[in-house]
């Protein structure tokens, strides 16, 4: 009884008065993750080859990763709550552009935009739930935050069955959404924070602190782009309808967000690479099984794609605590940096490199992707355990969510929990 009253207490102060930042978290996310399912769809539609589709949806990360460098400048020019508003707006207007033209260079275009406008619009959202959270609170501040991104996600999966006959409706939908996360964040009363800038280090030093960590980060980003990118075309080749399609996408996010927890509270009690080495053994194994379940439909379909999920969506915040407990408190923010831009090289090449692989063997060659990564990365992880079995921890660094498509602000949020 003590217990729950303690939580009560914690979520009255400092989950509460974030409400409006997680709300509108909320809409950004389920927008982004119902429009880049109903994009993909329309490109199936198009009879668009699959290696074309994967280069323009992959647009969208490149767009993330420029934001994540470019997007503080806006910023700190205007301030959050206007730097937020113009990047959902122009969201809105992209969402609605698409259907003027249906030519691939244009809608390419369009992909990097919107990627963009998201990643800044997650960058005022990040860097001010940084702004309130404290080492005493700031587990509980970014699982919160987590847990509203993947709810949002899995929520906007669920909009690609809405009936649209004209070809319009989800666009106007999804527009709507993007324009209803201006509404918290207009009339919050938060006072908005002044972003820092902070510098990465180099990637060959953020290699040698933790191979195996940031290896799996490029790994994490292949799956979860390919997973977010190609999901949908994959779901409609094997026939699926679109409610089946949209439950395919809905219970893999779940899936992800149903697995935070006892995944990271696992890596906590032991080595987080053999933690990491169970859950790609565990994507091995299943992924090739995923391949018949989905079509049987129903509990199979459910149960298949949640076990995907579940090892697709654990694999980046475990690798990034492993790392951070292995760095020193100086290098712990620039550290989090050259991670968020090691899992996006794999955001963007994931959806080009599995497209071709789809392209030349099948449509089965997604699900495999997310069977072969796992063992590639296994095959590496073990013979770096072999040369250096037993680890000199400077810091234990608990496991916390981290976001699907994460920016450089959010390191601020991980690293410096539980000092």
């Amino acid at each position: 009884m003590l217990q729950i009253q303690k939580i009560t207490s914690s979520l009255q102060k400092f989950v509460l008065p974030l409400t409006a930042l997680l709300a509108a978290t909320m809409f950004i996310c389920g927008g982004y993750a119902a429009l880049s399912s109903v994009f993909a769809l329309k490109l199936t539609q198009l009879d668009t080859p699959t290696q074309i589709s994967g280069i323009i949806l992959s647009m969208y990360y490149l767009g993330c990763v420029v934001a994540s460098f470019t997007a503080s400048k806006i910023v700190n020019k205007v301030g959050h709550i206007r730097a937020f508003g113009v990047f959902a707006s122009l969201l809105s207007v992209f969402v609605l552009i698409h259907s003027f033209s249906t030519n691939l260079y244009y809608w390419a275009m369009l992909r990097f935009l919107e990627g963009y406008c998201v990643g800044g619009t997650s960058l005022c959202l990040e860097s001010w739930l940084n702004s309130k959270a404290t080492n005493a609170n700031r587990g509980l501040v970014v699982s919160f935050y987590m847990v509203t991104s993947y709810l949002g996600a899995a929520l906007g999966q669920l909009l690609i069955s809405v009936p649209d006959p004209s070809g319009m409706l989800m666009y106007i939908i999804i527009s709507i959404i993007f324009s209803l996360a201006m509404i918290p964040i207009s009339l919050t009363q938060l006072s908005a924070p002044t972003i820092e800038t902070h510098a990465n280090m180099p990637i060959k030093r953020a290699y040698e602190v933790s191979p195996v960590g940031f290896v799996c980060c490029i790994a994490s980003g292949v799956l979860v782009g390919t997973f977010y990118m190609l999901g949908t075309i994959y779901a409609t080749s094997l026939g699926l309808n679109l409610k089946e399609v949209s439950l395919f996408m809905f219970w893999g996010v779940m899936g992800g967000m149903a697995a935070q927890i006892p995944f990271g509270r696992l890596s906590d009690k032991m080595d987080r690479r053999y933690v990491l080495v169970g859950i790609s053994i565990m994507l091995i194994i299943v992924a090739p099984l995923a391949n018949f379940l989905v079509t049987q439909g129903g509990t199979a379909l459910i149960i298949s794609t949640i076990l995907i999920g579940a090892g697709t969506f654990t694999l980046y915040p475990i690798s990034v605590s492993h790392v951070n407990d292995l760095v020193s408190e100086e290098e712990r923010v620039s550290a989090s940096g050259m991670l968020i831009l090691a899992q996006h090289v794999g955001l963007v090449l994931g959806p080009i490199l599995i497209s071709a692989g789809m392209q030349v063997f099948g449509n089965w060659f997604f699900l495999a992707a997310f069977a072969l990564i796992p063992a590639l990365f296994v095959v590496f992880t073990i013979q770096h355990i072999k040369k250096k079995p037993d680890i000199n921890y400077l810091n234990v660094t608990p496991t916390q969510p981290i976001p699907t498509v994460p920016t450089s602000e959010f390191n601020n949020l991980t690293s410096d929990d539980d000092k």
